[in-house]
């Protein structure tokens, strides 16, 4: 999501630390404020749209949704690894399928911190 809302410049509003440039009016920022907004509600998922439905700040949105998602605890790093260790194919789904779910659950162990020797994920 952040690659897309960079792609399409609309990051700044998610970055800026506390309010909106001191050169621009309050007119332009609410409205490059409300473009990420859009943006990012679009790729939400309609039973969580309740925690973000209601957001007019494109910062204060971002961090709901990475405090819902992004929680490091034990448990979600224990999750992780046990559905890594436990993917197996499964002959209804295609080879390309198979490898893009094993490389999203890679990318969110390394989300969390952890590190996977690639002698490990070899084994995998």
């Amino acid at each position: 999501m952040v690659d897309m809302l960079y792609c399409k410049d609309l990051h700044e509003p998610i970055e800026c630390v506390k309010s909106k440039p001191k050169n621009m009016s309050d007119a332009n920022w609410t409205k490059m404020n409300r473009k990420p907004i859009g943006t990012i509600r679009q790729w939400v998922d309609e039973s969580i749209n309740h925690h973000v439905s209601k957001e007019t700040d494109a910062q204060v949105l971002w961090k709901k949704l990475e405090s819902l998602f992004e929680k490091k605890t034990a448990t979600k790093k224990a999750f992780l690894i046990k559905e890594l260790v436990n993917m197996k194919y499964a002959e209804d789904v295609s080879v390309t399928e198979h490898l893009n779910n094993l490389q999203n659950v890679i990318n969110q162990v390394a989300t969390m911190g952890l590190n996977i020797e690639k002698e490990l994920l070899a084994l995998l």
